[in-house]
């Protein structure tokens, strides 16, 4: 009976060592275990550029919503350019009479050197004037600098700009990456150029390579769950996604592994 026993016991033990293994090695999902992936979990971003107004005045035309996508150089807001066309009308005069001036100066026998530099110099000043209001009056106009997505609207129709103000953010769209933390101890095999992999729970895998690594490490950001939790500093690592489309939004979390 003893003889029938041992066998038994021998097969056990090998079935759970084997066990054993395959779970620290591929895990309960069939994978690599996360301390062998040389990876992240983090979030897609995009740059985002403020639009900011370089003058004041009450807004008369803004964007309907957000998510809108636009164009570089499509007018997005426009300012009441009621006093900035007075301006630009008055320094018309004043270029006209300081003009008129000058011709007058420069026919009279009896005006010497200095009388006609100084009404020369009048003229220009005037025209530099006029210049200067024009160009005021081009900042009642504000543009997109880039190609994009409205993702936040701050200033609607009716109200009051001021110069500086945020008005709007446009997501620049086309150009997203994502950001990830490895632990100190991985870092070195993470190299500038390097290829990854990118998923989210509602795409396709995308491709990302590595175009940032910081120089210097950080305790593990609150938001962020590392693999391991016993590793406590981390170095932030920039993947640009080569091959983003429209699938791909600002937001969606995204698990990152580097080959």
């Amino acid at each position: 009976m003893r003889k029938r026993i041992l066998p038994i016991v021998l097969v056990i033990a090998v079935v759970a060592g084997g066990g054993w293994w395959g779970w620290t090695t591929y895990g309960p999902n069939g994978s690599a275990t996360a301390a062998s992936i040389l990876g992240g979990s983090g979030t897609i971003e995009a740059d985002q550029i403020a639009i900011t107004p370089q003058a004041s005045g009450r807004v008369i035309l803004a964007p309907a919503e957000e998510g809108a996508a636009v164009k570089k150089g499509e007018v997005l807001y426009k300012l009441d350019d009621s006093l900035l066309k007075l301006a630009v009308d008055q320094a018309k005069s004043g270029v006209a009479a300081a003009n008129e001036n000058y011709k007058h100066v420069k026919k009279d026998s009896g005006s010497n050197k200095a009388t006609r530099a100084a009404a020369k110099a009048q003229y220009e000043q005037a025209r530099v004037a006029e210049k200067m209001a024009r160009v005021q009056l081009g900042y009642a106009a504000i543009a997109s600098p880039i190609d994009g997505v409205l993702s936040n609207l701050a200033v609607h129709a009716g109200e009051n700009a001021a110069p500086g103000g945020t008005m709007a953010i446009v997501s620049d769209i086309a150009n997203l990456y994502v950001t990830i933390y490895v632990p100190e101890n991985r870092v070195g095999a993470v190299k500038i150029g390097q290829q990854g992999t990118l998923t989210t729970d509602s795409t396709k895998e995308y491709a990302g390579k590595v175009t940032y690594i910081s120089p210097q490490a950080e305790f593990t950001p609150s938001s962020i769950e590392t693999k391991d939790q016993r590793v406590k500093l981390v170095y932030q690592v920039k993947l640009a996604i080569t091959n983003a489309d429209s699938s791909l939004k600002p937001g969606m979390p995204a698990d990152v592994v580097l080959r």
